[in-house]
């Protein structure tokens, strides 16, 4: 085993992030980076750097763990966490709401949150949020709560003058909004995260689970059905909405919020199902109002179905990275270089059922709603097991009040999963 990965191995122990979502190749080009910076002499030197040092260990995860946010990404969560609080009544009820966002990063979304109470005109009694990240870099910027242009996209200029203030070339936030968030240096994927914590009504854990070894999303997930109350909200990440649904989650009827309710508790033994790619003193709990959660029976597991005969499953070596590379480019918001590099992968590898599928997933972060479905069903081609293809196109259907075809991906969904039970494959 030679020193690279070593280091990858001291990463997915102490972090549970997975190299080969990654990429090993980055993460060798990130150490290479790492030591030439620090002045240290070759990596093996580094890898007895990383395992003595925690500042040295910090560098390296600060550099691996480079995602780029901004305030109010994903618009469409923050439009639905206003209306759930409404609905609710939650921010206005008398008690305090509590809301986590796990990883913060910089703070840009814990932030967001906290503006949006605010913009409630809910007072600082009202609600707290807690925000936590790994990384102990990102946690000291985010609280110094300085931010360049870059922090800024989109329709947000009205909260940019109200609640920042010009510092240098870039801007800080108001007093107001950064004593309404508490920042804590935590891995959310360790077994005890967060064990001290009162239960939260609403968490954000978004673009996560998609980096992490099968066994700490594991971790993650009871983390989170530990910490979230019954009736809870939870935000994931585009890709991630499918992997939490074995929990007892339930989709809300709002396009692009990607959140879910927690309907029931977990029950005992349930394992979270793979991505595709290849307590705490508890809180009140409340039951949310009916208008925001989808209709229809309990969703499904989404797991990977039993293999079609047409198709293959995402090549290993530089195919399955440079797949890795364009869902990671996805994940950071830099959806239209995904785009096109995925479409050029296409031409080079016309027969993955997974980059069609990533390409779908792709076209509903830009919106491109008939594009998306024309990449799943070609996923769906290739694949007629393809469950992950099956829960968005399904799901698509819903969205255009099309209950009929709807309604045939879902026994689609149930046949796929019988048959995984029953060992067989569908023919």
């Amino acid at each position: 085993m030679t020193a690279y990965h070593r280091i990858e191995q001291l990463l997915r122990e102490r972090t549970g992030l997975d190299a080969e979502v990654i990429g090993s190749k980055s993460i060798e080009r990130t150490i290479d980076a790492l030591t030439e910076s620090e002045g240290i002499e070759g990596v093996d030197r580094c890898l007895a750097m990383l395992r003595s040092s925690s500042e040295t260990f910090g560098k390296l995860l600060a550099r691996v763990l480079v995602s780029e946010t901004w305030f109010f990404r994903d618009r469409e969560c923050f439009r639905f966490l206003r209306r759930y609080l409404e609905e609710t009544g939650l921010a206005g009820a008398g008690g305090k709401v509590r809301i986590l966002s796990c990883p913060c990063s910089t703070g840009e979304e814990a932030y967001s949150i906290a503006m949006v109470l605010l913009q409630m005109k809910a007072g600082a009694s009202d609600f707290r949020v807690d925000a936590v990240d790994i990384n102990p870099n990102a946690i000291e910027a985010a609280r110094a709560g300085r931010y360049g242009r870059g922090s800024f996209r989109g329709q947000i200029g009205a909260y940019r003058e109200r609640y920042f203030s010009p510092a240098g070339d870039g801007f800080r936030i108001q007093p107001e909004v950064a004593e309404a968030v508490h920042f804590f240096t935590e891995n959310i994927a360790a077994p005890d995260a967060l064990a001290d914590h009162e239960a939260y009504q609403i968490i954000f854990c978004k673009n996560l689970l998609i980096y992490l070894t099968e066994e700490a999303r594991q971790r993650v997930a009871v983390n989170l059905d530990r910490l979230l109350v019954p009736n809870g909200l939870l935000f994931t990440g585009h890709s991630e909405v499918m992997s939490v649904l074995p929990y007892g989650y339930v989709p809300v009827k709002h396009p692009r919020s990607f959140a879910c309710i927690k309907t029931r508790k977990n029950p005992a033994g349930t394992v979270v199902p793979p991505l595709r790619r290849k307590a705490v003193h508890p809180g009140p709990s409340f039951a949310p109002p009916r208008s925001v959660v989808t209709g229809g029976g309990e969703k499904k597991p989404a797991s990977n179905g039993p293999q079609g005969s047409a198709g293959n499953d995402a090549e290993p070596g530089p195919s399955s990275d440079a797949l890795a590379e364009i869902r990671a480019l996805a994940d950071h918001g830099a959806l239209q270089e995904a785009s096109e590099r995925c479409e050029r992968f296409l031409k080079d590898h016309p027969s993955n059922k997974e980059a069609y599928c990533l390409m779908g997933l792709i076209s509903l972060g830009l919106d491109s709603f008939d594009q998306a479905e024309d990449f799943f069903q070609r996923a769906l081609y290739l694949d007629p097991c393809h469950y992950e293809a099956l829960l968005h196109v399904g799901l698509l259907y819903q969205k255009k009040g099309d209950r009929a075809r709807a309604s045939i991906i879902e026994d689609r969904m149930r046949r796929t999963r019988q048959m995984e039970k029953d060992g067989q494959n569908l023919r």
